[in-house]
């Protein structure tokens, strides 16, 4: 008898994969919370009935994914769970990998240029005003990279909740905790700071203005400056 078309073969799923889905399951449903330390691996392993092999194999692969944190001797702990704990892995991916940095720089060309160009158009008085903050700050050859590094992601970040998309918020959230590595390179080359400030004005300036086409246009123009500088040094 021929096999029926799109039927495959029934898989065993490996120990270590079904404990992972498991406590996944149990994180997302709320019954392991952020910070809570799990059972020690001996009594885990007894309720979850798996080899212990098996359940730090399941273990180190949370921990990898930046869900669980190991301490040595000290415990398995549920990690903070927040956006930049999640994605220091991916993070990590790209700091060692050319082509998806490449590819994080296109898409932030993508996602925030449209970002400017709404914020042209819905920026309030308040949000105006941090925007200037961070545009206003002394020159940035003078101030300690963590400092300029804060603004440099306060002023981001400020234009995507003038945006009002929770949707937005995250895509762009994501991506500048990824973009966190090429950031903290290029920031410590002389100058960078200084041109990243002024491209910060241009686009302020434009935001000010109400020109959605100009804020567009110089975010893209700093985001190309930043993947340049990017490209010189990797």
């Amino acid at each position: 008898m021929a096999n029926a078309e799109g039927i495959a073969p029934i898989t065993r799923q490996p120990i270590a994969e079904q404990v992972a889905r498991q406590l996944l399951d149990l994180v997302q449903s709320g019954n392991l919370k952020p910070g809570q330390q799990l059972p020690p691996e001996r009594e885990l392993s007894a309720t979850l009935e798996v080899s212990r092999p098996s359940l730090r194999e399941a273990l180190r692969a949370l921990s990898l994914l930046g869900v669980l944190r190991i301490r040595q001797g000290g415990g398995v702990f549920v990690s903070a769970l927040d956006p930049e704990s999640l994605l220091a892995p991916l993070h990590f991916f790209i700091s060692l990998n050319a082509r998806n940095a490449e590819d994080l720089f296109e898409a932030r060309m993508v996602i925030e240029s449209e970002a400017a160009r709404l914020a042209a158009g819905k920026v309030s008085p308040e949000k105006l005003a941090i925007l200037k903050s961070c545009v206003d700050i002394e020159s940035p050859e003078l101030v300690p990279q963590e400092k300029f590094l804060e603004s440099d992601v306060k002023f981001h970040r400020t234009l995507l909740e003038t945006v009002d998309n929770s949707i937005l918020q995250q895509f762009v959230t994501s991506l500048h905790i990824l973009a966190r590595a090429t950031l903290e390179n290029t920031g410590k080359i002389p100058g960078e700071a200084e041109r990243i400030l002024s491209d910060h004005k241009r686009i302020f300036d434009a935001i000010e203005a109400g020109d959605g086409d100009a804020a567009a246009s110089a975010m893209k123009l700093h985001l190309t400056h930043v993947r340049d500088t990017y490209r010189s040094q990797a």
